[in-house]
């Protein structure tokens, strides 16, 4: 995994984002002056525009967006910037999935990176939110598997995208702000999931809050 923030030029957040097989650039501006037609009295208003790798945003690029939105609107304090916009752009560099037939890992990547451009930003936050894909395979392969290849989300019986909301530090599990699954799969299977990602996504949010640290003191010393 390669993360680095301050990454963009021109906008007041952003951060690099990839995997092994996804990446992505995301970039946030704001707060803002919004267009009469945007703005909200009480809070600030989000823009959320994802880029695909290949061609223009379609409906698969819309749901992704709407997701987004509801996602980052629950960590971000909104009530501390009434009339005010939030841009938060994603240009997708490369999908890791069939974007005809997945969206999980493009849409976790996007709040791994939005997390970490936010707070770049110096937006206002009263969580962090991380998520991550599990993918179920047959029980010939016998195990879950955490950011699957293309040929592995085909193969698997049931896909899940988790993405969690952590206060403390990171270091406790506040709401689940989205569990997409499909598939076939049981409760016990679910269970599993749940488990196996609230471990990987409280790690991860420790690697976060090190390179945040680290990005800190890096500004400090200039």
């Amino acid at each position: 995994m390669g993360i680095q923030t301050g990454y963009l030029d021109q906008v007041d957040g952003s951060a690099h984002y990839k995997t092994d097989t996804t990446a992505l650039l995301c970039s946030v501006t704001g707060p803002i002056e919004p267009k009469p037609r945007q703005e909200l009295p009480t809070r600030m208003a989000l823009e959320v525009i994802v880029r695909p790798a290949l061609g223009v945003p379609l409906t698969r690029e819309v749901e992704i967006q709407d997701k987004l939105n509801s996602i980052l609107g629950s960590i971000i304090v909104v009530h501390r910037y009434p009339r005010q916009l939030c841009q938060i752009t994603f240009q997708i560099l490369e999908s890791g999935e069939d974007p005809h037939l997945f969206d999980s890992k493009e849409l976790v990547a996007c709040v791994n990176a939005a997390t970490l451009a936010l707070i770049d930003a110096g937006i206002a936050m009263n969580s962090l939110a991380i998520g991550c894909v599990i993918a179920v395979l047959p029980e010939s392969d016998g195990k879950h598997i955490i950011d699957p290849t293309d040929e592995q989300l085909r193969n698997a019986i049931s896909v899940h995208s988790l993405v969690l909301q952590l206060v403390d530090g990171s270091k406790v599990v506040n709401n689940v702000l989205l569990l997409d699954s499909y598939g076939d799969f049981t409760e016990k299977i679910l269970f599993e999931v749940l488990e196996l990602g609230e471990k990987y996504i409280l790690n991860k949010a420790q690697d976060f809050r090190k390179l945040i640290q680290e990005r800190i003191e890096a500004s400090i010393l200039k």
